[in-house]
């Protein structure tokens, strides 16, 4: 009885806007969702297509806003909101990331799961860091076992996916770095918590 009673409460908070997440932290994610999109689409248009070098800038500035957004709102489900809205828009604006979009949300799902038996992003905001590297580890490696699903008759199709994984992750190895610095200096002016 009483855990009915918990779902029904649960349920109408979440329906009457007193759920997890604030209006303005749904805002700043989408926000920032959609400018990570906007940017690598932009850096995408401006590099001339997908080039390594493109690829790893796109990867970079990626990689660093979903570091700052991780430390702006630091809650469990924030990551995998972002991959959705990220995956929606990239498909409404080109057409593509409805055959990569779940690797990344069950990506995402999984690191937040960890994240969250690691103490959470509440907690320890330090984790934020761990959970950008190992969600975009584990997007490349859930993308590569499903192109070899569907490439295994042509494994060079599967070899230039591991190639351009391989690029776009030393990228976002590399925007982690900026992140960092973006976070520390976001802190340092008062813009993050």
């Amino acid at each position: 009885m009483s855990s009915e009673r918990s779902i029904k409460s649960r349920l109408s908070a979440l329906l009457d806007g007193r759920g997890f997440f604030k209006t303005h932290e749904l805002v700043t994610i989408g926000l920032f969702a959609a400018g990570s999109r906007a940017a690598t689409l932009t850096l995408a248009l401006l590099g001339g297509g997908m080039n390594p070098l493109t690829m790893i800038i796109r990867s970079a500035v990626h990689s660093a806003l979903l570091l700052v957004l991780l430390a702006k709102v630091p809650k469990t489900g924030v990551m995998t909101m972002a991959a959705l809205v990220g995956g929606l828009l990239a498909f409404f604006l080109m057409g593509q990331g409805m055959v990569t979009l779940p690797a990344v949300v069950i990506a995402t799902i999984l690191v937040e799961l960890l994240v969250k038996a690691l103490g959470g992003l509440e907690r320890r905001r330090s984790l934020g860091l761990l959970a950008v590297i190992l969600s975009e580890l584990f997007t490349r490696i859930f993308n590569v076992g499903f192109s070899y699903l569907a490439f295994r008759e042509q494994p060079a199709m599967v070899i230039m996916v591991v190639v351009i994984s391989a690029f776009s992750y030393l990228g976002i190895l590399l925007g982690l770095i900026g992140g960092v610095k973006m976070v520390r200096e976001l802190r340092h002016a008062g813009l993050i918590g």
